[in-house]
C-alpha cells in the first residue's frame, strides 16, 4: 500500500506509534524507502528514521501532523482503541491488558464509548477470574462496536509487517 504522507495519515501513524503498535523496527526500512523514493523527502520522514526512541517518534510525528496549515482529522480517538485490538489480536497483550489501557485512554478523551464500558467489563473479567469464556463474549461485543476503525487500522498496519520481517531478517 503506497501512503500518501499527508497530514492524516501522520496522524493514524502518530496514533500507532502512541498506541506501540508499531515501532522503530517497523518503520525504519518504510523511512529509508521514502528517502531513497524522494529527491526531496519530507523533513519529519528524515527525523522519523534517525528516531528509535518511541515517545520522540510520536512527538515527530505528530508536530508535522497538528503544524499550520492545521486541518481537522476526520477520527477520533477510537482509532487508537483500535491499535490496542489488534495488539491484543496479535497476542502481544492480554485482553485485561487491553480492557485497562482502553479504558484509561477513553477516560476524558472524545470515544464512541465511555471509559467505564471498559471498565465495567474489566471487572466482570477479573471478577470470573478471568473466565475465557467470558473474553470471548467480550472480545466480539468490542470487535462489533469498533469493527470500522478496527479494519481501518489494519489497512495502515499491514504494510509495516513486511517491513518488520524485513528489518529483522537484515539485522540477524
Amino acid at each position: 500500500m503506497k501512503f500518501e504522507l499527508n497530514k492524516n495519515f501522520a496522524h493514524k501513524l502518530g496514533l500507532m506509534l502512541e498506541s506501540r503498535l508499531i515501532w522503530y523496527k517497523h518503520y525504519d526500512l518504510w523511512c529509508e524507502e521514502i528517502i531513497d523514493q524522494y529527491n526531496e523527502p519530507p523533513f519529519w520522514i528524515i527525523e522519523l528514521a534517525a528516531t528509535k526512541y518511541i515517545p520522540d517518534a510520536v512527538r515527530i510525528v505528530n508536530y508535522y501532523a497538528y503544524s499550520e496549515p492545521f486541518e481537522k482529522f476526520d477520527t477520533n480517538n477510537d482509532l487508537y482503541v483500535a491499535c490496542l485490538f489488534i495488539r491484543y489480536e496479535r497476542n502481544e497483550i492480554s485482553w485485561a491488558t487491553f480492557l485497562e489501557n482502553a479504558g484509561k485512554y477513553t477516560d476524558g478523551n472524545d470515544a464512541k464509548v465511555d471509559c467505564s464500558y471498559f471498565y465495567a467489563m474489566l471487572n466482570d473479567y477479573e471478577d470470573t477470574e478471568f473466565s475465557f469464556k467470558l473474553e470471548i463474549v467480550q472480545n466480539k461485543k468490542v470487535h462489533n462496536e469498533f469493527y470500522p476503525e478496527i479494519k481501518e487500522m489494519q489497512r495502515y498496519y499491514n504494510p509495516f509487517i513486511s517491513y518488520f520481517k524485513d528489518y529483522i531478517k537484515n539485522n540477524r
